[in-house]
């Protein structure tokens, strides 16, 4: 499928974190939203509808620590982020 420069382990990882996440969500309309989006998400990524820099947003904490988001919007404005 997409050729990532990332050990398979790491992608594992990343994937048990998504799932991780959610994993004390109890409201059964919450859970039927997460696994409805899962399965877009999963569906795009295999029909190749995502393209590679859209699968490596998840990894891209990991690999910029410039990457998180800004304390407040001023000093994200003064960095020029949007």
């Amino acid at each position: 499928m997409y050729s990532l420069n990332m050990p398979v382990s790491a992608i594992r990882t990343k994937v048990r974190q998504e799932f991780e996440r959610n994993r004390f969500v109890k409201q059964l309309r919450a859970r039927d939203v997460l696994i409805f989006q899962s399965n877009a998400e999963f569906q795009e990524t295999l029909n190749y509808w995502k393209q590679l820099n859209h699968v490596m947003k998840y990894f891209r904490a990991e690999e910029d620590p410039k990457a998180r988001l800004p304390k407040n919007f001023i000093s994200g404005f003064l960095e020029g982020r949007n």
